[in-house]
């Protein structure tokens, strides 16, 4: 097991569903929070990237999200299909 690597909030990784591996990296000085997207609506907190750090993550497979930055909470950065193997990077 790969201590590297994280998994969204709520989603235990022994459970019965296929993962994808993703890396996302954030260049900028403040938190970036990554949140599914549902129906075309905001879902739950995935995670949250720190300052000038990385983190590895398996979503589950066909996972959209929505990228918010802690500096404008009330604003979207981007949404996202996630695609296996590719590195997200903000800004």
């Amino acid at each position: 097991m790969d201590l590297d690597i994280y998994y969204p909030y709520n989603i235990p990784f022994f459970t019965d569903i296929k993962f994808i591996n993703v890396k996302f990296i954030n260049n900028e000085d403040h938190l970036i929070n990554i949140y599914f997207v549902k129906n075309d609506k905001l879902g739950n907190l995935a995670g949250i990237i720190f300052p000038q750090s990385y983190r590895k993550y398996q979503f589950p497979e066909n996972s959209i999200v929505a990228i918010i930055s802690d500096k404008k909470p009330n604003k979207y950065h981007c949404f996202i299909k996630l695609k296996d193997g590719m590195t997200y990077i903000y800004p």
